[in-house]
């Protein structure tokens, strides 16, 4: 029964840490690969398209009144946009983006899970522990050996504590290498 829990605890604390990371990256890969095929298959709707236009400076360029396909996305202020459309038009790239809701449900509930999971969200100074109930403490076994760990004070030698400069010297060379002169500067 013990190893069985212990399995199951090591199961779930290595779901925490990594499985729902694997789980995640799966279901954001494969909601971008859903909305370049309906990219690739013109399923959009174009009122949804965004473009972006930034100056380019290039010494040589072509100028293509037509937009091109192209594959590629971006991030902007946490919101990924897949490319749809290019041109290269009097002196500016002009990109036609499609914003990708799917993948930024994905990792909102990705964020909220990491927050969740190292608790992140409850910043209260003042927790409060939860005592173990009778239920738990039924699952929890608290099979250790006592050891004895018990101490005293020894009194101090006052024939090895010194003080002032001949406390200083002997820290400096017990702990510190002492380094020689600095190498005299060649002219």
């Amino acid at each position: 029964m013990k190893k069985l829990g212990a399995i199951l605890f090591l199961g779930i604390l290595l779901f925490n840490g990594f499985g729902y990371r694997l789980v995640s990256n799966y279901f954001d890969q494969k909601a971008a690969s859903q909305l370049v095929n309906l990219i690739e298959e013109n399923n959009y709707d174009e009122s949804y398209l965004v473009t972006i236009k930034t100056p380019i400076n290039l010494p040589y360029y072509a100028n293509n009144p037509q937009f091109e396909r192209v594959d590629g996305e971006i991030v902007i202020k946490g919101i990924v946009y897949q490319y749809v459309q290019r041109r290269i038009y009097n002196d500016s790239l002009e990109l036609k983006v499609l914003p990708n809701q799917d993948r930024l449900h994905i990792k909102n509930a990705r964020e909220d899970f990491y927050k969740l999971a190292q608790d992140l969200s409850n910043t209260n100074a003042d927790k409060k522990s939860v005592p173990l109930g009778k239920s738990t403490a039924k699952f929890i076994s608290f099979d250790y050996i006592q050891q004895n760990i018990g101490w005293h004070l020894a009194p101090a030698n006052l024939a090895n504590v010194t003080t002032g400069y001949r406390y200083a010297t002997r820290l400096i060379s017990n702990y510190l290498t002492v380094q020689g002169p600095p190498p005299k500067m060649i002219a």
